[in-house]
């Protein structure tokens, strides 16, 4: 059903309490992660995985969804930059993946040559403000971000644990702690830019 060998990853690509306009273009933060959700199969002579997490990771200034939890024969594919969106392909395999705009899902498509196609609504964990969470996807792209000539400005345990705190603050504080997170995510975001582990802005 599926084809055996994995990609090389080789490829090269704000908010407050509500997902960006749909004039705003999607960054990697949007799309990095752990996301979870149940898997629909259809035309295929054996289906995968009901359900599966499946990473979304970006590495030196490559991004690549891991396929492995879906099924035994997927693996990592390159993603590249897509209309808004990522998309990839290896062997007789395809995938694409979108952030539907005021949604907190990340759309999955995979498609065989032999026509079996996996459709999926996936979700990874939020603290409910947008900024932190993408805060936290670009912390994320900075701990896998080998090039940076200075100390990573995101500590991920010190951020585990005011994540475990965001979760918890009250609608009054909410906005603020939104803003905090805003300014943090720049800052990283432009640090792994000039370093080359993320793309221009202007690519987007």
């Amino acid at each position: 059903m599926v084809r055996g060998a994995a990609a090389v990853i080789l490829a090269c690509a704000s908010g407050v309490l509500a997902r960006p306009a749909a004039s705003a273009a999607p960054t990697w933060a949007d799309f990095v992660g752990d996301w979870e959700g149940k898997l629909k199969w259809a035309s295929c002579t054996t289906d995968g995985e009901p359900a599966a997490t499946l990473a979304v990771d970006a590495t030196n200034g490559a991004i690549a969804i891991d396929l492995s939890g879906a099924a035994p024969g997927l693996g990592p594919i390159a993603l590249a930059d897509d209309n808004g969106g990522l998309a990839g392909a290896d062997a007789d395999v395809s995938v694409h993946v979108t952030r539907p705009p005021r949604t907190d899902g990340l759309e999955l498509a995979i498609d065989l040559d032999s026509g079996c196609a996996v459709r999926a609504t996936l979700h990874r964990e939020t603290v409910g403000i947008v900024a932190c969470d993408r805060l936290a996807a670009w912390s994320r792209v900075e701990s896998r971000c080998t090039k940076l000539k200075r100390p990573a400005l995101e500590n991920p345990a010190r951020l585990a644990r005011q994540r475990a705190k965001w979760r918890k603050v009250s609608d009054d504080d909410r906005t603020e702690v939104a803003e905090q997170c805003d300014g943090r995510a720049a800052k990283v975001e432009a640090e792994l830019v000039e370093a080359g582990c993320a793309p221009k802005p202007a690519a987007r």
